[in-house]
């Protein structure tokens, strides 16, 4: 505990504030606006529209490790290193990154005893692909948000992308098809992590949702999500992991920098290792 509240008062004084922020064009293509609301939840989120049609844009996701030589009847998955978003976007000079797929195995019983730290293996759940591979397969049913080279996005209901996909990650659910919000199967307040593309497939939103801290965020139900993402033009949504994954980085002024708050074994503002990511770049 003594550690718990010692590193979290290290951090308080760098959270991003609880006020609105609009910044036009971060990056070539790249909005973002951060907002608060405190009726019926304090919240603070991030939300991102990326214009994938900007010249020398990409979308990437995270090389496994190790890749068995034959992935099969929905039973067999890459292994992928896991590190924080931070670490993926300075390796791969992201614009922004943030985290991926559901994984296993994890636990994290306190601030020191947890799984997975940096480099141990883990295997996501759900479709992944990197560089036009699949190197994972996980629940055959889970919706995945497919890339193609030329910067197509869709997000398929059953766990699987077209021939052409060059980049994928996988969520649990969908929470906004064809325009229109889905029931949600519940209304957990947690931190979450949320992609959408509208109807053309050339705009690709992004949202972060901090959580588990009281008095600051405490998180979102899905139907806040959905108000956000329709709001902001998406036609489609999909819920990636959430909870202590929940990371945004985005690169400014030559640095990586950590845009959101992040909360991992009870500690606001440490990262939490995962198996894989998403990265936006640009090929100058």
């Amino acid at each position: 505990m003594i550690l718990v509240i010692f590193l979290t008062a290290l951090y308080l004084g760098q959270r991003p504030p609880r006020s609105e922020l609009v910044i036009d064009s971060i990056q070539p293509g790249i909005d973002y606006r951060r907002g608060a609301t405190s009726d019926p939840l304090r919240t603070v989120y991030h939300l991102l529209e990326v214009d994938l049609s900007t010249a020398g844009m990409g979308v990437m996701t995270t090389t496994p490790t190790e890749t068995p030589a034959e992935i099969k009847n929905f039973l067999s998955s890459a292994e992928f290193a896991a590190q924080t978003v931070e670490d993926f976007a300075t390796a791969n000079d992201t614009r922004v990154a943030i985290n991926g797929n559901f994984f296993y195995p994890f636990y994290a019983s306190t601030p020191i005893s947890y799984y997975p730290k940096p480099g141990d293996l883990v295997q996501v759940s759900g479709l992944t692909i990197s560089e036009g591979v699949e190197n994972s397969f996980g629940e055959p049913k889970w919706p995945v948000l497919c890339v193609s080279g030329q910067n197509q996005a869709t997000i398929e209901s059953f766990g699987r992308c077209p021939a052409n996909t060059y980049s994928a990650v996988a969520g649990n659910l969908m929470t906004i098809k064809d325009g229109e919000p889905i029931v949600p199967p519940n209304s957990d307040v947690l931190p979450r992590t949320v992609v959408g593309v509208n109807q053309a497939g050339d705009k690709l939103f992004i949202l972060i949702v901090d959580g588990r801290q009281r008095w600051y965020s405490e998180g979102a139900t899905h139907a806040f999500t959905q108000q956000i993402m329709q709001e902001a033009g998406a036609y489609e949504a999909l819920n990636l992991d959430g909870g202590g994954s929940v990371t945004l980085v985005i690169e400014q002024d030559g640095a990586q920098r950590v845009f959101n708050a992040p909360i991992h074994t009870r500690i606001i503002g440490r990262q939490r290792p995962v198996a894989n990511h998403l990265g936006i770049v640009i090929d100058e």
